[in-house]
């Protein structure tokens, strides 16, 4: 299994398929174990490559997640990149995952061709949002069980408690996930989501509102689906995915 080594830590990532590559980002609590359909589709066409971010999935454990997780995991998938030695590349995010797409455009103006990020929140917390989110989270139905036992395996519960009291206490700074840089982006950017999403709150206001400030967006709202799109709508998300590269790519 391939790791790539950063700031001490051993990071798991999956690396499948041939051809332009695709850096494909999950959400928070999530993690590549989750992607195997996406990994599987998309790797017929193109290299995808999907990280376990650390103290997630495959990769090292960590005592604490940083309060800038967004923007932190952002550094690391950039340093990753680098070391594989890809030159331009596609970046697909879903909910946080797609939070780090955005940062990762930042980042890297010169080797992102173009970001599409799925079912995410708007550029600062939001109380309703984490309301949200944390009461979701209480409920420990067995899907989730499943979903997050799938995700890291039998320490799932240390897991998210620390992804919960990363969101809390990022909540409390009120800060820009993106540190106010969103205007920087310069590639074409697709802003997927579900106006049906149980864990976003008013998702057209807060997409529209990160659309504005990014000069080449295009944001596709589905009226049905859940938390993510990609997952809860995989085979309109991946139309609407293909279309908008093989678009940029003529």
């Amino acid at each position: 299994m391939p790791y790539f080594c950063c700031q001490d830590k051993n990071i798991f990532y999956r690396d499948e398929g041939k051809g332009q590559t695709i850096l494909l980002l999950p959400g928070n609590t999530s993690s590549s174990s989750i992607h195997d359909a996406e990994i599987e589709f998309f790797s017929k066409q193109y290299r995808v490559i999907c990280p376990d971010y650390p103290g997630y999935g495959k990769s090292d454990r960590v005592e604490g997640f940083p309060v800038d997780f967004w923007w932190h995991n952002a550094e690391i998938c950039v340093q990753l990149m680098r070391s594989l030695q890809v030159g331009d590349f596609i970046v697909i995010g879903t909910s946080g995952g797609g939070m780090i797409a955005l940062n990762v455009a930042i980042m890297s103006r010169g080797s992102v061709k173009c970001v599409i990020a799925d079912s995410i929140p708007g550029e600062f917390p939001s109380e309703d949002d984490i309301e949200l989110v944390m009461n979701e989270r209480k409920r420990l139905t067995e899907g989730q069980i499943l979903f997050w036992t799938r995700a890291h395996g039998e320490d799932w519960r240390d897991v998210v408690r620390l992804d919960t009291m990363l969101i809390v206490d990022n909540a409390k700074r009120g800060e820009s996930f993106y540190k106010g840089r969103l205007g920087e982006i310069k590639c074409p950017v697709l802003l997927t989501g579900s106006l049906a999403d149980d864990l976003v709150v008013n998702i057209e206001a807060g997409i529209a509102n990160i659309a504005r400030q990014i000069s080449m967006s295009k944001v596709v709202f589905f009226p049905a689906g859940g938390h993510t799109l990609m997952l809860s709508r995989p085979k309109a998300f991946r139309t609407e995915v293909i279309h908008f590269i093989e678009k940029i790519n003529t």
